[in-house]
């Protein structure tokens, strides 16, 4: 139930959808963009997974109403226009991009919003001695295959598997990147009702294991993640920031793209200026404000890309494409605009390179060729949207590969990184 004052507030927008964004993330976001209208009074009313953040503006009440129940909530709501705006902790599901098809491309840049990242941390008790996982073993612990801590090196003592529930984009990005899709849980698997209740577990419990966001992972034991070649890494916010840990996931607002609402369009476009990009790093999560980060070269990486680790910086930004296609997807089309902005904002003066990956083919010289293609593609919105011409391209391939998950490698795999020296 709305607070009293609702009956004579007006209601700017509604949010419904991802307990992750919606928690903390959303009323916060909320608040700064009430403040940013010179709002006053700004004030949060909870109960369990309802907010509601009401203020004075123009000297009228109003209130955002906020319900975090779930990602696949969001998109209900949307379709039954209970909702302005659906909040995500994954991308839009077929089934879901189908039920709405209706109201147009919703995978477009108009209606979908990357606005920060976050990364599932794989969490264990404080006392349990394994630091280290492969994708593989997590996928057998989850599954039901391997049911005791001794089979992989640790003390005999029954794994408890702790598991989100079905409406979860949480549940949904550890399905997907674990088992490659949606997956029924296994007999053993204890399902939680939230992060709040995996985080208690693991914390009471020696024999759990459950996973968390980046942000609500501070004092829980993390495990190093292994995925195909690439070493085991515990998710910093630097491999967040390019999305190059397996388990790093986008943090997602919808909308519908055929209606015209102004505190909806105004409202997220104030998530991602700067200044709600602050609010997203206040809350735990990693903005998408680019970073320059000096990365440790690969022993085994070519001669080029060698030098360019030795002597170069990487931006966090990471060009990817639309399903594997040609196309730049729609969080790449708004980062063509930072990479613009953080190159006239510099104190000197840049080149950059652009480092084309492609996924893994039986012919090298295909992956050659659309390593190269991609690179290309990102050099040419730059030169033709954002007069920045002057970009040397390197093109490797298919190395380093990020997965070898089937259905994700087209997606991951596929990539430009940008380099500044």
């Amino acid at each position: 139930m709305t607070p009293a004052l609702a009956a004579e507030s007006k209601t700017l927008f509604r949010l419904t959808g991802s307990n992750t964004v919606g928690a903390e993330l959303a009323p916060r976001l909320v608040k700064g963009y009430l403040h940013s209208l010179k709002a006053t009074d700004i004030k949060q009313r909870s109960d369990d997974e309802h907010h509601w953040i009401s203020a004075r503006l123009d000297g009228h009440a109003v209130e955002v109403p906020i319900v975090a129940l779930g990602s696949s909530t969001g998109f209900k709501a949307l379709h039954s226009d209970s909702a302005d705006i659906g909040m995500a902790s994954r991308q839009i599901k077929q089934k879901e991009l189908e039920m709405l098809a209706r109201f147009g491309n919703l995978t477009g840049a108009e209606a979908e919003h990357v606005i920060g990242l976050d990364a599932l941390v794989i969490a264990v008790h404080p006392r349990n001695p394994i630091g280290q996982l492969t994708i593989a073993q997590l996928r057998q612990i989850y599954s039901g295959e391997i049911l005791n801590w001794a089979e992989l090196g640790g003390p005999d003592l029954p794994i408890r598997p702790l598991h989100r529930d079905i409406e979860s984009g949480t549940r949904a990005t550890f399905d997907r990147e674990v088992f490659g899709g949606s997956q029924p849980a296994a007999g053993n698997v204890y399902e939680v009702s939230g992060n709040a209740e995996t985080h208690q577990l693991v914390l009471r419990q020696p024999g759990a294991i459950g996973y968390l966001p980046f942000a609500d992972a501070t004092d829980v034991k993390k495990v190093a993640i292994k995925a195909g070649d690439l070493a085991a890494v515990i998710p910093d916010r630097g491999i967040i920031a390019t999305e190059d840990f397996p388990l790093t996931r986008r943090l997602y607002l919808y909308k519908n793209p055929s209606q015209y609402k102004p505190h909806v369009d105004s409202f997220l476009q104030f998530v991602e200026s700067p200044t709600g990009q602050e609010l997203v790093a206040e809350t735990g999560f990693i903005n998408l404000t680019p970073v320059a980060l000096k990365m440790t070269p690969y022993p085994n990486a070519p001669e080029t890309y060698r030098a360019l680790m030795e002597k170069a910086e990487r931006l966090s930004i990471s060009f990817r494409f639309a399903d594997g296609s040609s196309e730049l997807d729609s969080r790449a089309l708004k980062d063509l605009h930072r990479l613009e902005q953080y190159m006239d904002n510099a104190d000197r003066e840049l080149s950059l390179t652009l480092v084309g990956f492609s996924d893994q083919k039986s012919n090298s010289n295909i992956t050659d060729i659309i390593s190269r293609f991609r690179a290309l593609k990102v050099q040419g919105a730059l030169l033709r949207d954002h007069q920045l011409g002057d970009s040397r391209i390197l093109a490797l391939g298919a190395f380093a590969p990020l997965t070898a998950d089937r259905e994700q490698a087209p997606i991951k795999n596929s990539r430009v990184e940008v380099w500044i020296n």
